[in-house]
C-alpha cells in the first residue's frame, strides 16, 4: 500500500470514490483536467481552494485508489493567537477496500506532514469517536441543543428589526454581507477554534434565495442600524409537528438573541417548535419564562474531535492562570517530535519558555487527553476521569494550565 497526497489529475477520482462510498450521485462527465481547473479557478468552498490537500491510499501500482480524505488548512483563533488547524473531511474507502488499513495509512503519512507544515491543531467530525481516538483525536467542542415551543416565546421589548436576506436586496445593499461578517467575528474572537472565514464561507449570504430553496435567513439590526444577530432555518416535518430547524444562530449580545426570537415567534401560527444550537456559555434559560410541559428542552451535543499537531507550538501560545511552571510528558504514536517531557514556564498568563526537559514529569498524558485539556474543553478536575493520565503534582498547579475556556467551531468539513 502506498499513501501520499494526490496529484492534480486524481482530484476527480477522489470525488468519484466519495460518491461511491456514500452512495450518492455526482456529475463525473467533466475531464480530470476540467475538475481540477474549475476548483482552483472558481473555488466555491475552502476544499476547492486547496484541491491538492487530499491524501489517498493506493494499491502497490501507485494508481488504483483505495481510500482518501481531505486535510484542509483553516486559520483559527486559539487563546488570542492566530494559527492553523487542519480540518479532516471526506473520509472514505471503496467498499472492496474497507478494513484494509487505507485510512490508517493516510493518517500515518498526513499527521507528520501537518507538523512539517507548521499546523497547530487538527479537527474532525467523527462517525465513531472510538475509531478516531486511535489517531490521537479526542472529544472537544460541545453545544447546547435547544428546542423551544413557539407559542411559549413572549414578545420581547427590543426596538430593532429583522431583514430577510433575498438576492435582490443583497445586490442593492452592500452592507448586508459586511453586517453578517461583523456578527460572526464577535464569536470568532470570543471562542477557541473558531475559523477566520474567507469569502467562500460567506457565500451562503449572496446565494440566499428563500422562494427557491426554502431556507430562510434573517439579519437583526438594533434601532441604530448595528447588526446584532443572524439565523438561517428551514421547515422540517417532525413527530411533534412542523418545526423550524436552524442551521445558523449567531448573535453578539442579549438584544441580538431577543430580536431573533421575536422574529421566529411570528411563525408560531404555522409551526410548533424551533431548534438551534448554541455554545455552552450562552445559557438562555432565564430569558424565556416557560420551560415546563414541553415548552422548552435543552440537551448537550458533542461537536467534533480535536488533536494537537505541535505540542511545543501550542504550549507557547496557550493562556495560563497567573505564573508558575509545569512539566508535561506527552506520548504520541504518530508524531515523534511530540514525544518529550515539556517544561512550560509562564508569567502573568503567558508562556516565557517551553523546552524539552529530563526532569520528572508533573503529569503524563496521551496526545488526545492533552489536546482536549489545552484547548479548554475540559479542566484539571476532569483528569481524574482520564484513565491513562499519570499525576505527580497537586490539582492547584494543574489548574493553572488546564481550565475550561469558551470553545466553538461552526464550520463543517
Amino acid at each position: 500500500m502506498i499513501s501520499r497526497k494526490i496529484k492534480p489529475e486524481e482530484l476527480k477520482r477522489t470525488n468519484e470514490l466519495f460518491a461511491i462510498a456514500f452512495e450518492f450521485e455526482t456529475d463525473n462527465t467533466r475531464s480530470a483536467t476540467q475538475v481540477y481547473e474549475d476548483a482552483i479557478t472558481h473555488p466555491q468552498t475552502r476544499e476547492d481552494a486547496y484541491p491538492g490537500e487530499k491524501w489517498a491510499a493506493f494499491e502497490e501500482d501507485n494508481a488504483t485508489m483505495m481510500s482518501c480524505f481531505s486535510a484542509i488548512p483553516y486559520p483559527i483563533h486559539f487563546d488570542a493567537h492566530h494559527c492553523t488547524m487542519v480540518g479532516i473531511g471526506g473520509v472514505a474507502s471503496l467498499p472492496q477496500y474497507r478494513r484494509r488499513g487505507g485510512i490508517r495509512s493516510c493518517f500515518e503519512a498526513a499527521l507528520p506532514d501537518m507538523y512539517a507544515h507548521d499546523a497547530a491543531f487538527s479537527y474532525l467530525y467523527p462517525f465513531s469517536t472510538a475509531y478516531y481516538r486511535k489517531f490521537g483525536y479526542e472529544m472537544c467542542c460541545e453545544r447546547l441543543h435547544y428546542q423551544i415551543r413557539l407559542d411559549a416565546v413572549p414578545q420581547f421589548c427590543v426596538t430593532g428589526d429583522c431583514i430577510l436576506l433575498e438576492q435582490e436586496l443583497i445586490q442593492k445593499d452592500g452592507s448586508i454581507l459586511a453586517s453578517v461578517k461583523q456578527v460572526y467575528e464577535v464569536w470568532q474572537h470570543r471562542y477557541n477554534l473558531m475559523v477566520e472565514n474567507e469569502s467562500y464561507e460567506y457565500a451562503w449570504v449572496s446565494k440566499s434565495n428563500p422562494p427557491k430553496d426554502q431556507c430562510f435567513s434573517y439579519l437583526y439590526k438594533d434601532h441604530t442600524g448595528v447588526a446584532k444577530g443572524y439565523l438561517s432555518f428551514a421547515k422540517k416535518d417532525e413527530v411533534n409537528g412542523r418545526n423550524l430547524v436552524c442551521s445558523r444562530f449567531v448573535f453578539t449580545d442579549v438584544e441580538g438573541f431577543l430580536g431573533l426570537m421575536n422574529l421566529v415567534r411570528s411563525y408560531g401560527s404555522d409551526h410548533q417548535y424551533i431548534s438551534f444550537e448554541l455554545p455552552t456559555d450562552q445559557v438562555i434559560s432565564a430569558l424565556l419564562p416557560e420551560w415546563s410541559m414541553g415548552a422548552g428542552t435543552c440537551s448537550k451535543a458533542y461537536a467534533g474531535m480535536v488533536r494537537v499537531i505541535n505540542v511545543a507550538k501550542v504550549l507557547k501560545m496557550a493562556a495560563y492562570h497567573g505564573s508558575g511552571n509545569l512539566s508535561i510528558q506527552i506520548s504520541d504514536a504518530f508524531i515523534p517530535q511530540n514525544n518529550h517531557t515539556f517544561l512550560v514556564t509562564f508569567e502573568n498568563g503567558s508562556a516565557i519558555d517551553v523546552s524539552a526537559t529530563d526532569q520528572p514529569f508533573d503529569i503524563a498524558l496521551g496526545i488526545g487527553d492533552f489536546s482536549r485539556l489545552i484547548v479548554g474543553a475540559y479542566d484539571a478536575a476532569s483528569i481524574a476521569f482520564m484513565p491513562l493520565a499519570q499525576i505527580n503534582t497537586d490539582l492547584e498547579k494543574l489548574a493553572k494550565v488546564f481550565y475550561t475556556k469558551p470553545t466553538l467551531l461552526t464550520e463543517y468539513f
